[in-house]
């Protein structure tokens, strides 16, 4: 017999007690009573999991109201969850997806969602939105915490309903357990902030916050992530890229000081040719790693290597972990501190064919291997992504498909996986961005980023060569708008981030300088500036989805590779396509521009599925095998979607609203504009006219209003004009502006004041910033918008390993040979890129600068080559003073030796110098100095 009263429970769910039906039964025979719960796979995993929660929940509760501080908090390894230790040494286990019952993941089933809510300063259960009472039905709240407080157990009872015991009372609800997906009590568990972590849950439970103490500061507090990274601390991948033949430390001084606990420096290891097996940059990729590594934990940066590009890649593939765990990939996380990971970029080309002999399923498993080791250490795995023609079949979709591990491990660590949309190829940009979009809002990755790269660039409107201004519409567009918290590069580093400047003299010694290209200074250096300033605002996954809606669940397994992985034919026509852009799926006329006819509707995300509760907030999900359907017809799509999202602007120009923030460029190649009726300034609306590639942050305020600006050509240098019309101010408002152009020609704004019309023509070549003071008398205007609070993340523990300097980063004089890249030379085994050649000459000397972290007795390792005789005509000088005379013992041609130095040296920075007092019976060669305790 069943039970229910209004007002207790939700509708249609209905208690039963056990003793009611026991008294009932009492007259039956054996065979007439009810069958037991059906033996459903996997149902004492998912009650332990769920009941693991409802514990965790009421220890949390009470650490609140004790002032109990969390000590670590610790992604688990064997779903995603969290494994705390409380500063009182109560350890608690949070399971953020709950084990399937049956292991049906693809729909989700009821289960009693146990929650708490606070009144008067006392937390009470709860099951759904209602009150968990003492009698179920009838009687008092239960308590949380105190001497009178229960801890309720879910279960499940015969029949196969669910039921719950606490307070020596069993209740059977009126809904039987089924295979399928269950939801967690706990939604999220937010690590970004360094004094803090936020515990938020399903339904109506309330956020608990709890601080972090007793952390020694060594470590991240979730014991895994070495380097955090959340829209409130977002990365920035900086290129030392083998393509500029870098010194790594110039490199990293070159970084603005603001700019640079945010950036971690990406070890690039060209893999060119491409159409070739061997390297024609960088012949020995582990040993300019592993120097280059060591140079950035000198310097107390992050640092990430990339080995690979496409297939083509300097270390192994390990499908067995066990080989893995003793490989470079372990030794590099576990030498160096400030190490991140790996970076595979262009995860598209070179797969399967007898040049480079890797397969696909291999890196895949290989990926597995590695997020399992980056979940040891605390790191990352990168990928990058691009080509939706030829790529269908290595996409973000067939990653998942293709591979149950890699699956497996993105469902057990997505907080380790980053994956970024790539703009190396000149097709499929929208299906690029909906895949990787999706990777990350559907859970599989746990974070999405953008690599840009001007070889994408089409010679749309005229402009065969990329204008730089184009890169930053992406940038702006996606990080705002979709979320993402990594940006890596640009590319081409050597063509848009920095290159090698002249060669000068320095106390003698030639010195060899990098410098930045004006387009880095003025749009990805500023535009990062903008981030930190709160202008550039980074939403969370939940927000997204929030304004996404609408997400494409690709469910299709036959076909051609498209078919199988890629957006179904002509899903952006009609909606933010471009009008004279190519739709077919063919490489000659497929997607070949990245701009957005309209920002009306979002990114559609495109996912394999929806592995957390969060990914199941989409409020429109449809699966590819039902998308002929629903939205085959283009009409019918596009009038579903005008329904899914109001018009709120009129006008060519882009403009895409989140919150009160506006992200808005011309994506027409010629001058447009747009209306934009304003929601939380009282004036009335406002009008843009922006020239060829200008883009622009438009934030509203009650009494001001704010504009971002970029548009830089470092071509045409010559002021391009902007125009913008503010409706409605009852007073003539004023203004300021900014000037953040670097190398630039100062702006030129001028106004109008007609008809409660305010009009500024702005004439600028370069990022500025502007803020209009002004108001109307529009009432009842929103209020309410989410503000970044930007943390600066920690700083890697310090490092007190080798120092390790190569030798064509030296400063120089009067040696015979400075060798920058010695890969196409005759000379085999040095480190790194290349060597000098000291010469014979009494006048050659070379110099570098060493720091280290105490000072005392260190010894000097000197790598170096002597083919022809012994060379003993060198003195080594330690910070000005005479500190020894190293002998250089014959070697053999492709011999290099270690010639060994007691030297001591002041803590912090050191001059280390090699000078010739004499000719040498020999040339010498160099390769690198180490430096190592003693």
């Amino acid at each position: 017999m069943k039970h229910t009263k209004k007002g207790i429970f939700k509708p249609g769910i209905l208690f039963r007690t056990a003793l009611f039906c026991i008294c009932i039964l009492t007259g039956c025979k054996d065979d007439e009573l009810p069958d037991k719960a059906p033996d459903i796979t996997g149902r004492q995993e998912t009650l332990n999991d769920i009941n693991n929660n409802i514990k965790a929940l009421q220890q949390l509760i009470k650490a609140e109201e004790n002032n109990v501080g969390i000590k670590t908090c610790t992604p688990s390894g064997n779903r995603t969850g969290y494994q705390i230790e409380l500063t009182n040494g109560t350890l608690i286990t949070v399971c953020t997806q709950i084990a399937a019952l049956d292991g049906e993941t693809n729909k989700t089933v009821y289960a009693p969602l146990i929650g708490a809510q606070e009144r008067n300063g006392v937390y009470y259960w709860t099951i759904g939105d209602e009150w968990l009472f003492t009698n179920g039905v009838t009687g008092s709240k239960t308590k949380v915490t105190g001497s009178d407080s229960v801890l309720p157990e879910v279960g499940i009872a015969e029949e196969g309903y669910w039921s719950i015991d606490y307070g020596n009372r069993t209740y059977t609800l009126d809904e039987k357990a089924q295979s399928g997906r269950i939801e967690s009590v706990f939604r999220n568990v937010d690590l970004s902030n360094s004094g803090y972590v936020t515990f938020t849950f399903t339904g109506n439970t309330s956020s608990i916050v709890l601080p972090i103490k007793e952390n020694d500061g060594d470590n991240p507090v979730t014991g895994a992530l070495r380097r955090p990274i959340s829209p409130n601390r977002p990365m920035w991948l900086i290129h030392i890229d083998s393509w500029t033949y870098p010194d790594p430390e110039k490199i990293i001084d070159m970084i603005p000081e603001d700019i640079r606990p945010f950036v971690v420096f990406n070890i690039s290891l060209s893999t060119s040719p491409h159409d070739a097996a061997n390297f024609e940059r960088v012949e020995y990729g582990y040993e300019t790693a592993k120097s280059w590594l060591r140079v950035c934990a000198e310097k107390n940066v992050w640092a990430m290597v990339q080995p690979a590009s496409g297939a083509k890649c300097h270390f192994p593939d390990f499908t067995d972990y066990a080989e893995l765990e003793t490989s470079m990939y372990d030794e590099f996380y576990r030498d160096y501190p400030n190490f991140l990971g790996f970076n595979y970029s262009e995860q598209f080309w070179g797969f399967d064919n007898s040049l480079f002999n890797v397969r696909y399923e291999d890196r895949l498993t290989h990926w597995s291997n590695l997020m399992k080791l980056s979940h040891k250490y605390g790191g990352y795995l990168v990928v990058s992504f691009c080509n939706a023609y030829w790529g269908a079949s290595h996409n973000p979709i067939a990653m998942f498909k293709r591979s149950g591990s890699f699956r497996e491990a993105c469902s057990l660590y997505p907080e380790h996986f980053i994956l970024c949309e790539k703009y190396t190829s000149q097709n499929g940009f929208f299906d690029v961005e909906s895949t990787c979009l999706g990777a990350y809002l559907s859970g599989y990755a746990g974070q999405y980023g953008i690599r840009f790269d001007e070889c994408g660039w089409n010679g749309l409107y005229g402009d065969t060569d990329f204008p730089v201004a184009a890169g930053a519409i992406p940038a702006l567009e996606h990080i705002t708008l979709t979320g993402q918290t990594v940006i890596d590069g640009p590319e081409l580093i050597w063509r848009q981030c920095y290159k090698e400047g002249s060669i000068t003299d320095n106390g003698g010694y030639k010195q060899r300088n990098w410098e930045m290209f004006p387009q880095f200074e003025n749009i990805n250096l500023d535009i990062f500036r903008k981030i930190l300033d709160g202008t550039v605002y980074i939403p969370g996954r939940e927000e997204v989805i929030e304004r996404t809606k609408a997400v494409i669940v690709h469910d299709v397994n036959s076909g051609s590779n498209m078919q199988k992985y890629s957006a179904p034919v002509g899903l952006y026509e009609g909606l933010y396509r471009m009008d004279d852009d190519g739709n077919n799926q063919s490489e000659q006329d497929y997607n070949k521009n990245y701009f957005k006819k309209t920002g009306r509707y979002p990114t559609i995300p495109i996912v394999y599925g929806l592995r957390d509760a969060i990914a199941n907030t989409f409020s429109v999900q449809v699966n590819m095998s039902e998308y002929a359907s629903r939205w085959g017809d283009k009409d019918k799509k596009v009038q579903e979607f005008k329904t899914l999202f109001p018009e709120e602007y009129t006008g060519n120009l882009y403009a895409g609203r989140s919150d009160n923030r506006w992200v808005t460029y011309n994506p027409t190649g010629q001058t447009a504009s747009a209306t934009l009726p304003l929601k939380y300034n009282t004036c009335d609306k406002i009008e843009l006219t922006y020239a060829k590639y200008t883009a622009g942050i438009v934030k509203e305020h009650t009494d001001k209003l704010t504009f971002y600006l970029t548009n830089y050509s470092n071509t045409n240098t010559s002021l391009k004009s902007e125009v913008i019309r503010i409706f409605g101010s009852t007073q003539k408002p004023t203004y300021t502006y900014n000037d953040r152009g670097s190398r630039t020609v100062a702006p030129q704004i001028s106004e109008t004041w007609n008809n409660n019309i305010l009009a500024l023509t702005v004439k600028h070549n370069g990022p500025l910033d502007i803020t209009v003071n002004c108001a109307g008398d529009a009432m009842q205007r929103e209020t309410g918008y989410r503000t970044a609070t930007i943390s600066t993340p920690a700083s890697p523990q310090s490092y007190s390993g080798p120092r390790q300097h190569e030798a064509e980063n030296f400063d120089y004089k009067n040696i015979k040979a400075h060798v920058k890249n010695a890969a196409g030379g005759s000379i085999r085994n040095y480190t790194a890129l290349g060597y000098i050649n000291f010469g014979s000459s009494s006048a050659a000397a070379v110099r570098d600068m060493v720091s280290v972290l105490n000072e005392g007795p260190y010894t000097l390792k000197i790598r170096y080559r002597a083919p022809s005789a012994t060379v003993s005509t060198v003195e080594l000088h330690i910070n000005g003073k005479t500190s020894g005379f190293p002998e250089f013992t014959q070697t053999g041609n492709d011999d290099w030796r270690v010639s060994m130095q007691q030297v001591y040296l002041n803590k912090g920075t050191n001059t280390i110098e090699l000078r010739a007092n004499g000719n040498a019976a020999s040339e010498l060669y160099l390769d690198n100095i180490i430096i190592e305790g003693v």
